[in-house]
């Protein structure tokens, strides 16, 4: 659902410096295991919300698929990466990154109970039984006469 890019390109490189470095350096960089492992248990949580409403498939330990396209909308994108941002603040979470995790939560769970939000609305499908269509004769006007 998201990558490590993903969370550089919405958070910068600088903060995800600080929050995956127990003392970080100036000459610090990114730690990869520990993005990770918040990445895959934001995919986790997302995927908890989404799966009862049948948008995601499970197909392995961290692998979800996202079923109606192969394209992540970008709203969810933007709500995994708030999820994982969050599970980066292990101790002193700024009130943002809570506000943030919070609106996240509560987007899912109406996604959950409506997935149109995610999928758009349901496209009829045509009525193939071979019925008759009725339409009214239109009211002739004064120029029709």
């Amino acid at each position: 659902m998201i990558t490590s890019q993903d969370l550089i390109d919405r958070f910068g490189e600088f903060e995800l410096i600080q929050i995956t470095n127990e003392q970080p350096r100036h000459d610090s960089v990114i730690d990869d295991v520990v993005l990770q492992g918040a990445i895959n248990d934001a995919i986790s949580e997302v995927a908890s919300y989404l799966l009862s409403a049948g948008l995601v498939k499970v197909v392995g330990i961290g692998n979800v698929v996202y079923l109606p396209s192969s394209e992540i909308p970008s709203d969810l994108k933007k709500k995994t990466c708030d999820v994982a941002r969050y599970n980066l603040y292990d101790n002193g979470i700024l009130e943002v990154v809570q506000t943030r995790y919070d609106a996240a939560i509560k987007w899912l769970d109406k996604v959950k109970k409506d997935p149109t939000m995610l999928t758009g609305p349901v496209s009829e499908q045509p009525n193939t039984s071979g019925g008759i269509t009725v339409m009214p004769n239109p009211t002739p006007t004064y120029w029709d006469m």
